[in-house]
């Protein structure tokens, strides 16, 4: 679909063209500069050579004086300042689209169809098993999130995989520190809690005493060879383990179309490394170990090892082969963090040198930076430093709650009590969730509980108190006018929500092709507060005139419904109470 600021682009090069003085095709249109009161410009410098004039300012100028404007264009004004063509739109006739286009569409405004057609799988979140979620998942699983809805919302088919961490070495650890610890009625009570808890001892105690890896490596090894009771064990750890997650992933209102964890692809694993070796891609080292190499161009690193376990390189290819097979997706995308940026060249690189050159290429790693604590120290399991996501969460919560029970006090809102703590829960979810979202992912965050559950300024609860205001505007008017003349909506206020609201189809769509919430984020914390500008200094439900107090109840409910919109694609509620 072509939206308001699309089809004003379109009309920019048929005039600018109209004029014989350059071709439609020829017209890149920009932003202006800083502090120029214009909507696009067209620098002239490659059309004033084409048209055999050494001054791009007076060929801008000839331009500009040639073009004659419908009065029923978008654009409103075109002039030459320098080497540039300004353009103004018209705001009168912009004004009745985008509103109209807003409020007609609804919570389809901003779709696009760029993908239809295509298919994408998404590998986000993958949580080990055995152990709670902590805030190093978060960014996984709500940057995973949010892409796989902006790219449904562009059209897409999305099969979004919830990758297990539920095979590897760390099992036989895991099955050691329960053959010697874990057989007692603490671990009844609180399963996961308790399998931590053994897992950091093994670990502490293994430092001290080498024999316990041996040990280790031989319970993986009876669970890789199907030992009854290590399976059995594995099994019980695998499904306590999922039922925890389920909870998690509920209060982030976050869901999954596969959760094919690592063990799922285990059975493929001999043939995975057999076809590399067939191949001449893998070889087989003195110490019996498999490897692949790649002539300096990457690391080697190790298929399999010499005592026949694989590795998280072994698994990976196998996931991607296997998705290749199945979906042929069009995209291939992994939301990891950036320290696996080397293991993901390797394994797509050795896919690529097994013949499956199309998915090889298709694949792409989507890095971000990780959470710290508050010297910059990564958070670890095994050194038990780990914050876990769900405390993360009932902070946010109590946070929340605290907030409105303060507003009551206030007399500053009158929300019965259920209606006090649906607000609570989605103001505190939102909260986290922004804040990892609205900033550059591929940086680290430092973690603060301050920040991260701030409740004012760029924040979503800011933006869902906005949203909650816009209701509760529409709720006093007692309606939402329906073609109402929104050619009077005139004051720089008022157009400056305008063509904030025009801009969300382009945002989404460049967020969709770079991956890249935090742009949804930004834009959403632009309409909110241009909203906030707009009721600072223009009546709404006093406005002069009925057909003023219509039109501004539109626009009202416009920016009530893309807010909700943006916070949507970033995976928060916007609650219309708050």
């Amino acid at each position: 679909m072509e939206y308001a600021l699309e089809r004003l682009r379109v009309q920019c090069a048929e005039l600018l063209a109209a004029t014989g003085l350059v071709k439609a095709d020829a017209v890149t249109l920009t932003d202006p500069k800083p502090n120029i009161p214009a909507d696009l410009a067209f620098p002239c410098f490659q059309a004033a050579r084409a048209a055999g004039i050494n001054n791009p300012a007076e060929f801008a100028a000839k331009l500009a004086g040639a073009v004659q404007i419908p009065a029923d264009a978008l654009i409103g004004k075109v002039e030459a300042a320098g080497p540039f063509v300004n353009i103004s739109v018209n705001p009168s006739n912009f004004t009745t689209d985008v509103l109209s286009e807003v409020l007609k569409l609804g919570e389809d405004y901003g779709k696009g169809d760029s993908g239809a057609g295509q298919t994408l799988t998404i590998d986000f979140s993958s949580p080990n098993i055995a152990r709670k979620m902590h805030v190093g998942h978060l960014r996984s699983t709500v940057i995973g999130n949010s892409i796989r809805k902006i790219l449904k919302f562009l059209g897409y088919n999305v099969i979004a995989d919830n990758h297990l961490g539920d095979w590897g070495t760390q099992f036989g650890s895991l099955l050691a520190a329960h053959d010697l610890w874990g057989w007692s009625e603490k671990i009844n009570e609180n399963p996961i809690e308790e399998l931590v808890e053994i897992y950091a001892r093994f670990h502490k105690a293994s430092e001290e005493d080498p024999k316990l890896r041996d040990l280790a490596r031989d319970w993986f090894r009876r669970l890789e060879e199907g030992d009854v009771k290590a399976r059995e064990l594995w099994k019980w750890m695998v499904d306590i383990t999922l039922l925890e997650f389920a909870k998690t992933y509920a209060r982030l209102g976050v869901t999954f179309d596969l959760q094919h964890g690592e063990s799922f692809y285990e059975p493929m694993l001999d043939e995975v490394v057999k076809e590399a070796q067939d191949k001449g891609v893998a070889k087989v080292e003195p110490s019996g170990a498999i490897s692949v190499g790649f002539d300096e161009k990457l690391p080697s690193y190790l298929l399999r090892k010499q005592d026949g376990a694989t590795l998280y390189q072994t698994r990976d290819i196998a996931t991607c082969i296997y998705r290749w097979r199945e979906y042929q997706p069009d995209r291939n995308i992994y939301v990891v963090g950036q320290e696996q940026k080397l293991h993901f060249q390797q394994v797509f690189e050795t896919v690529r040198l097994m013949g499956y050159t199309e998915i090889a290429e298709r694949s792409v790693h989507i890095p971000f930076g990780k959470i710290t604590d508050a010297q910059g120290q990564r958070f670890s399991m095994r050194r038990g430093t780990a914050i876990f996501l769900d405390e993360v969460l009932d902070e946010a919560l109590e946070r929340a709650r605290a907030v409105i029970a303060e507003k009551i006090a206030e007399g500053k809102t009158d929300l019965t009590a259920d209606e006090q703590e649906y607000a609570s829960q989605i103001i505190s979810v939102g909260a986290v969730i922004f804040n990892d979202l609205y900033q550059d992912p591929g940086r680290d965050i430092r973690f603060d509980w301050d920040k991260m559950l701030a409740f004012d300024g760029n924040s979503a609860p800011y933006i869902q108190y906005t949203h909650a205001r816009c209701c509760s505007i529409l709720r006093k008017a007692g309606e939402t006018p329906q073609n109402a003349d929104y050619k009077i909506l005139a004051s720089s206020e008022e157009q400056a929500v305008v063509k904030q609201l025009a801009r969300f189809p382009q945002v989404v769509k460049r967020a969709g092709l770079e991956f890249l919430p935090a742009l949804i984020a930004e834009w959403t914390y632009g309409l909110a507060r241009e909203f906030a500008r707009f009721y600072h200094e223009i009546p709404v439900l006093e406005a002069a005139s009925p057909e003023l107090r219509a039109a501004r109840l539109g626009l009202v409910a416009a920016v009530a419904t893309n807010l909700r919109n943006g916070l949507a694609l970033l995976g928060i509620k916007a609650p219309e109470r708050m």
